[in-house]
């Protein structure tokens, strides 16, 4: 074949090469756009397509620095050529003017890369044409906590240019049509290094039949573009055939090499194409022509652009237009722009000049697939619910596709596997036959869809006439919102159409192919009773007359109101005289004026409505239903769209209405997560302080039950908040700490499982003492925290240690005379501290977690030794109960921030002995569900399993279900008395010397877990399973196992609290690791102690000898531990001087 080589040829050599690889780009191989210019036709679009591309700025789709520009094309139908023209112009004086240029600089241009993306005509199945066809699927970063979206062509577009085309390109200037999709499965690697081509020109393989009605390349064998056709002929296509095996279809049919629609300029020739805009007749291609009052050009890119540089087309021919004119035939004969030979020669005369010095290369894509959109029924069904693009399988795939896309379904729901549902509410049910289509609709079913239907644009209102009708096959109803009359004196109409998937548009009436609604023209007129004059004009011939001017669809009645209902007896209905007289006494429009009037603002509005709506819907049902599904998509979403403030009163509903506190929990907690993404990001930490006192009153009214009240007086404070990033902040901290009261109350029903029973009171001056061994969390931990506990529930395995032999943890309480209680905080007399509380009131600040004895005042509040608040002074209480005080004295032999569990294992000692002390018996589960309480009075929160762990003997795992009340069990773990010494001889503690308390930490885990993020969700319910796993291993004595879920358990409580792996520990446990099976940090992480499962028996020297080579642990101290057999012991003891 003359002139043109094999693609080993093109992709291979010293000239321009593309390889393509398997793998998708990464966020770091994303071409970062200068500037990204769309194209369109009027004023009206370009501020909607605007709006459209901020939001997607804005939700993180285009990076931020991209300046984004929406330009209006000077005149309608100034042709793909004049449109690139006028936009790049545009695009230079915005990038000139940042750069402090007074005029138009071209040296913006050298460091910029810019996209042109042109919108294409209307399109009779999307409303908002061909770039804004709504496509099945969705981001996979809305399946984490970025914002969501509805996706189009046009994202489709961005994405295949930013991430496989352009990728590693220099400077210039992209230009793409959108009325097309594009597939390419794979990344182009192009080398970049040809300094002769001015212009790099996409291929895309193609059949020959599929090539026929769109332009070709023909390439030589040096890889540059000798010629541009446009639906040529048998020659034609032989002259433009790819050879080898990639350019061959499926059954060994040689391919052609298409015009994708994508080509990039190089700066030079973006200069040289920047300084015709002055030039004549040029000048009428841009505003600034437009301005100047000189008559519009129409210029195509391709035909009357890009064809200078071609290699084998002459300067006589190109001037001529003589290769363009297949082109101009049928994209130009109707046009009554200046396109006279003497300005159209003129123009290319001067393109020829500027451009003729460079070359255009051609890079073929031998994988990807072009599809236009074009006005075929059948092809858009192919399109949408089969879309091409969706194979898209790369290593880090980023869309994922389903036949449901952001739609609510109240009712039943059958649909086939290859319909499509987009974007729409549906209620009261709806059965969707193969390759049916339902989008952008609020319908009342029941409603049945036959094969090959399509509903779109359906209002709530109106779909009440389609409820309960079943659609035929390959039925079409779509409604388009309109704009009637001029800019000042318009008006708003709404128009419903419906057609065949099998009808032609501009088929005449005279010829047999020609239907409406897929039948023949002369059985739907007999069917209604219809003529021909009342849908077109007498002066129009049969072979004028078609689909696309038939005047058929009623706007307007001056009795009556029309719409759907005629439209359904179009599609279906038999002869109805009054009907017909209805129909025909209205005032219609024909498919080709409506396309003309659609009000493209007002329709990308009603689908972002209906987004919010939908949003809005799904989370009330995910909030009601206690769905693991993540709001905080939508939530961001609405912050953007402007309806954060709908969402917050929706949320509110919710709190004030639920019966549940989980439920209302949550809620508040997604009110929080609302102020948190108003603030975008600035303000500071979401987690601090929530004691601010104008948010008292609110707190209050929660604290006693008035929920709806509170929840109300929270939303009156919230509104003098919503000012800045600073102050919504501190507003969401204080929905959070709402939260927390409500979170409280939840877990406070673990009340109902505390049972005590009355004994005789022990004599006075006899000390009730308790002491307790510490735990390791060897599995499981987080899952016990409320509210992940009851509303996923929790498996935690614990192990009671004694530490270098000893129970680290005490309390002991004993009767005085007086009637007044002393707490006495801390051992060493000379240290200790002494507190004499003589007052009710004294009590009282047991909520604060720093006052001074606030876990010991509120164990004797939840041992019910004393009622707070009462009307009875204290010392009355006590009196009349015990006939004198008490004395309580604590200790722990355990640094602060340990991890083993001290403050909650200290409760739990606590009111074990006040209990003994106040003539009850009690059992260990009561013990536990009483720590639980006691902590939610304490407002520090927490779960079980550290006092589970303290309190309980040995190895246990502790369970909750996923539900309220909350109810702990614990099961022993039984091992042999082998594997309980393989324990103590395995099991080594580290204290790393660093501490950190997990208050923060909490607030951040719950947060997330009320915001659903997927990772936390599978991550809790993993934590479940290793714990079970890990129990099972213990009873096995597979040590090694354990060790295997105790480094399972370090990875998943990294993925809770990311954050709780200090440097030092982290290259502790990297000089370790050859030494040991597994190894943690206990508790919550940060610091405090790790516990290591040593592969060698009595292993402490050896780890001290290991850890002394690493850097920064001269304050570490390692101990033995033992397994601990007895867990919680309480004595009576005389009254001596030591604990």
């Amino acid at each position: 074949m003359d002139g043109l080589g094999t693609i080993e040829e093109m992709l291979t050599g010293t000239h321009l090469e593309v390889e393509l690889t398997e793998s998708m780009a990464t966020q770091d191989d994303i071409c970062k756009w200068t500037a990204i210019a769309v194209t369109c036709s009027d004023q009206k679009i370009a501020a909607a397509v605007q709006k459209e591309l901020e939001i997607r700025q804005r939700k993180g789709f285009i990076d931020n620095s991209t300046l984004l520009l929406t330009v209006e094309d000077p005149q309608a139908r100034v042709g793909s050529g004049g449109a690139t023209l006028n936009a790049l112009l545009v695009v230079a004086e915005h990038l000139s003017q940042q750069h402090g240029f007074t005029v138009v600089n071209s040296d913006v241009l050298l460091t910029s890369r810019i996209l042109i993306l042109h919108l294409g005509r209307n399109y009779p199945f999307s409303s908002c044409g061909k770039a804004f066809v709504n496509l099945p699927a969705q981001r996979v970063a809305s399946q984490t906590t970025k914002p969501d979206d509805l996706l189009t062509n046009i994202d489709f577009i961005l994405d295949t240019i930013s991430s496989k085309l352009s990728p590693g390109s220099p400077p210039g200037v992209w230009v793409s049509s959108t009325d097309m999709m594009l597939h390419v499965p794979d990344t182009a690697q192009i080398e970049w290094s040809d300094q002769a081509a001015g212009a790099v020109a996409f291929a895309v393989p193609a059949s020959e039949d599929y090539a026929k009605h769109h332009g070709m390349y023909r390439i030589n064998k040096e890889g540059y573009v000798d010629d541009i056709i446009y639906q040529g002929g048998p020659t034609a296509m032989k002259m433009c055939q790819l050879s080898s095996g990639i350019g061959e279809g499926d059954v060994g049919q040689k391919e052609v090499s298409l015009v994708s629609g994508v080509v990039f300029l190089s700066v030079r020739a973006a200069e040289k194409l920047l300084a015709l805009h002055v030039s004549p007749p040029l000048d009428a291609c841009t505003y600034m022509g437009l301005d100047s009052g000189v008559k519009p050009l129409q210029l195509s890119l391709f035909f009357d652009v890009l064809l200078a540089l071609c290699s084998d087309v002459s300067e006589e021919e190109y001037i001529s237009g003589e290769p363009c004119k297949t082109y101009d035939n049928i994209h130009r004969k109707n046009s009554s722009y200046e396109t006279a030979d003497a300005m159209m020669k003129q123009a290319r005369s001067l393109i020829w000049k500027a451009l003729h010095g460079l070359k255009m290369k051609a890079v073929v894509l031998p994988t990807a697939s072009h599809h236009y959109l074009t006005e075929s029924g059948s092809d858009f069904l192919r399109l949408v619910t089969m879309c091409p693009l969706k194979d898209d399988e790369g290593v880090n795939k980023r869309y994922i596709w389903n036949s449901v896309i952001n739609s609510y379904l109240q009712g039943p729901a059958n649909t086939a596997d290859t319909s499509i549902l987009m974007n729409s509410i549906i209620e009261g049910g709806i059965e969707m036959a193969a390759k049916s289509i339902v989008s952008h609709c609020h319908l009342h079913g029941p409603i049945t869809l036959s094969k090959d239907s399509i509903l779109n644009g359906i209002s709530q209102e109106d779909s009440k006439v389609i409820q309960g009708l079943t659609l035929p096959p390959g039925s079409i109803i779509q409604g388009f919102n309109l704009q009637l009359g001029s800019e000042v004196d318009s008006k708003k109409a709404k128009v419903y159409v419906t057609f065949g998937r099998m009808d032609t548009f501009q088929t005449p009436f005279q010829k047999a192919t020609s239907s409406f609604c897929n039948s023949p023209w002369m059985v739907f007129l007999n069917r209604t009773g219809i003529d021909k004059e009342d849908v077109w004009p007498f002066h129009l011939t049969d072979y004028g007359r078609t689909l696309a001017n038939a005047k058929l669809f009623p706007v307007w009645h001056h009795r009556h109101s029309v719409g759907l209902k005629e439209v359904i007896w179009l599609l279906q209905g038999e002869a109805d005289a009054d009907i017909l007289t209805r129909w025909r006494s209205s005032w219609r429009l024909s498919l080709e004026e409506i396309m003309q009037c659609i009000d493209v603002p007002l329709e990308l509005k009603h689908r972002r409505d209906m987004f919010c709506q939908i949003g809005t819907l799904s989370m009330t049902r995910t909030l009601e239903q206690c769905v693991s599904v993540s709001p905080v998509p939508f939530f961001k979403s609405a912050v953007i769209e402007d309806r954060a403030v709908d969402v917050l009163n929706i949320l509110d509903k919710i709190a004030m209405e639920t019966s549940s506190h989980g439920v209302a929990a949550r809620t508040l907690a997604c009110i929080a997560d609302v102020l948190g993404a108003m603030a975008d990001g600035k303000g500071g930490l979401r987690s601090g302080p929530a004691g601010n006192k104008r948010w008292s009153h609110s707190f209050a009214l929660l604290e006693k039950g008035d929920r709806s009240n509170g929840v109300l007086a929270l939303a009156a404070e919230r509104s003098h908040w919503l000012v800045d990033p600073d102050h919504l902040l501190r507003a969401a901290r204080h929905y959070e700490g709402a939260a927390q009261i409500l979170i409280r109350q939840a877990v406070m029903s673990a009340r109902e499982f505390i049972k005590t029973q009355n004994c005789d009171l022990p004599p006075r001056d006899k000390w009730i003492v308790a002491r307790c061994p510490a735990r390791i969390d060897v599995s499981g931990g987080w899952s016990d925290t409320p509210p992940i506990t009851y509303e996923n529930g929790g498996a935690v395995v614990d192990a009671a240690i004694l530490l270098d032999g000893k129970k680290p943890i005490g309390a002991k309480v004993k009767r005085i005379e007086e009637p007044h209680l002393v707490l006495v905080l801390g051992t060493d007399p000379s240290t200790a501290q002494r507190l004499v509380l003589t007052k009710l009131s004294d009590l009282a600040d047991f909520t604060n977690p720093q006052a001074p004895g606030a876990l010991l005042k509120a164990a004797f509040c939840c041992a019910e030794v004393v009622t707070f608040p009462s009307s009875a002074e204290l010392k009355d209480q006590l009196m009349d109960r015990y006939q004198g005080g008490f004395e309580l004295m604590t200790w722990s032999d355990l640094p602060t921030g340990s991890g083993l569990g001290t403050s909650s294992i200290l409760a739990g000692a606590v009111i074990a002995v006040l209990w003994k002390a106040s003539g009850k018996t009690f059992d260990n589960l009561s013990l536990i569900h009483a720590v639980l309480h006691l902590e939610q009075m304490l407002t520090t929160g927490g779960g079980w399993q550290d006092q589970v762990g303290g309190l309980m003997p040995a190895l246990n795992i502790g369970r909750s279900e996923g539900k309220l009340p909350l109810k702990v069990t614990v099961s022993p773990i039984q091992v042999s008395k082998e594997t309980q010494q393989t324990f103590d001889d395995h099991f080594v503690l580290v204290y790393t010397g660093k501490t950190r308390l997990a208050r923060n930490l909490l607030q951040d885990v719950i947060r997330n877990w009320y915001g659903r993020l997927p990772q936390i969700v599978t991550n809790c319910q993993n934590l479940k399973e290793n714990a079970e796993v890990c129990a099972k291993a213990f009873q096995e004595g597979n040590f090694e196992k354990v060790g295997d879920c105790m480094n399972i358990y370090w990875t998943q409580k990294k993925v809770m609290a990311p954050g709780c792996e200090p440097q030092l520990v982290r290259r502790m446990m990297d000089a370790l690791l050859p030494h040991v099976y597994g190894q943690a940090l206990a508790g919550a992480g940060g610091g405090g102690f790790m516990y290591i499962l040593t592969k060698e028996s009595g292993a402490v020297q050896r780890v001290k000898e290991i850890l002394a080579g690493v850097e920064g642990t001269e304050n570490i101290t390692v101990h033995s531990v033992s397994l601990d057999q007895t867990g919680l012991e309480v004595t009576v003891e005389d009254d001596v001087e030591e604990s």
